[in-house]
């Protein structure tokens, strides 16, 4: 059974983990180099997905331990919508930066636990490439952004930004592996990360149930 299958799985255990297919592949499509085109139009986007995709896997991480079930749904989907209106009404820049970083911080102290807690090798270096894909992201964004008007001279542009985008697919993959093996180990479904022509993915066997 493959990590994507597994979403529709754990679903069953009223913890919200069905959304994890959903930022998957939203990050994937998200991340795809549109914006890597400049034009201003296409901002919102790419941008506004990206702020949806943060509020889901913020969801999927904290959700276990939220007591009330229907407050923080119900909180984030008006939280991103009233962002949506605002990002179509204001061009946000910097403040739209800030606020991404700070989403992302949000969701460091929940990955962090589910890493200290994990024993499996496998499963670690998951987490390993999550952060080193973010990393490398960051710098190919940043080395763009601030040597744009240089590299546009050049013979062969080595289009930073569209990498950024690239490497933060990539990311949205391997953090939701890592959760999704997580979660898997929590409910007692024995995960095993596996690979596919080297790259890797996340296996389960489900007990099965009682008669």
């Amino acid at each position: 059974m493959t990590s994507f299958r597994l979403v529709v799985v754990v679903a069953k255990g009223n913890i919200g983990n069905q959304l994890l297919l959903t930022k998957c592949l939203q990050g994937l499509i998200c991340n795809f180099p549109g914006e890597s085109i400049h034009f201003h139009r296409l901002q919102q986007s790419d941008e506004t997905p990206m702020v949806w995709e943060m509020l889901l896997y913020l969801y999927v991480l904290y959700s276990p331990d939220w007591h009330y079930r229907s407050t923080m749904p119900t909180f984030l989907f008006l939280y991103g919508a009233a962002f949506a209106v605002a990002h179509s009404l204001v061009r946000f820049r910097i403040g739209f930066k800030v606020h991404y970083i700070v989403l992302c911080l949000l969701c460091v102290p929940r990955m962090y636990k589910y890493y200290i807690q994990t024993k499996d090798v496998a499963a670690k270096r998951l987490a390993k490439l999550y952060v080193a894909t973010i990393f490398l992201g960051t710098l190919c964004w940043l080395f763009d952004r601030i040597f744009c008007k240089k590299l546009s001279h050049w013979y062969m542009n080595p289009q930073g930004h569209a990498w950024w985008h690239v490497l933060m697919g990539f990311n949205s993959y391997f953090a939701n592996a890592f959760l999704m093996f997580c979660r898997a180990q929590q409910l007692g479904w024995k995960p095993q990360v596996v690979h596919l022509f080297g790259f890797p993915y996340v296996k389960i066997q489900k007990p099965k149930k009682r008669e």
